[in-house]
């Protein structure tokens, strides 16, 4: 698989963070593990273990309420214990296989950034977390738009002229249709059972799909080097 009259050289490639560059699941685990552990210092008492079997048994439970309730707090402190978990230094670390690809592409490509959406301070604990904190980012909040605007990505283009740019995501409800249209070369990660974010098709035009899918960080490198 290659990328017709493809330069490295001459481009730019883009990175969605959440489910692309590191598992999402992982970062909920490690903001639920941080505020047990807060609640554990100021009131004593250790709910870590029946949040998690909570957790296991439905991933959508409100754990934050539940929370409040083991620890039998005031359903006020709900809010408290969000802000706990959208601050909190993350436990999350990129795989081997993304280290050594992001270092190779970011040695032989024109320039590099990453492109999320989320919260400014939220995005960049987990990019500070990931030793990614000296990559540009465009993060929505700062932006004040999310995708799928096609806004940051002519912000990037406007910061960094260049023959081609390439958007590496894995969200195909909003991450490439912002950037297809601007003739990026988008690019799908494929995840698994543990994506935040269906990876499902079914009902996508055209225009939201990715030109390219890549299941490993290997064949991300093949792609964007051969």
């Amino acid at each position: 698989m290659t990328i017709d009259k493809f330069n490295l050289a001459k481009a730019v490639i883009v990175f969605d963070l959440d489910d692309t560059l590191y598992t999402e699941c992982n970062y909920v685990d490690s903001g639920i593990r941080s505020v047990c552990k807060r609640i554990q210092t100021l009131y004593g008492v250790d709910i870590c273990a029946d949040v998690n079997k909570a957790m296991a048994k439905d991933p959508k439970v409100d754990w934050l309420a539940l929370a409040c309730e083991l620890a039998n707090l005031p359903s006020t402190a709900k809010d408290s214990l969000l802000w706990m978990y959208r601050l909190h230094m993350p436990d999350i670390a990129l795989c081997s296989p993304c280290k050594q690809a992001l270092q190779k592409i970011r040695s032989e490509s024109k320039a590099v950034a990453i492109l999320t959406d989320g919260r400014s301070v939220t995005q960049r604990l987990k990019l500070k977390a990931l030793g990614l904190l000296d990559w540009p980012a465009y993060i929505s909040e700062d932006y004040g738009t999310s995708k799928p605007s096609a806004e940051r990505f002519r912000a990037i283009q406007a910061a960094y002229p260049a023959q081609h740019y390439v958007y590496v995501a894995d969200n195909v409800q909003k991450d490439f249709i912002g950037c297809n249209p601007l003739g990026w070369i988008s690019v799908g990660m494929q995840g698994n059972h543990r994506n935040v974010h269906s990876q499902a098709l079914d009902g996508l035009p055209a225009s939201a799909l990715p030109a390219h899918w890549v299941s490993s960080w290997e064949e991300l490198t093949e792609l964007l080097t051969s």
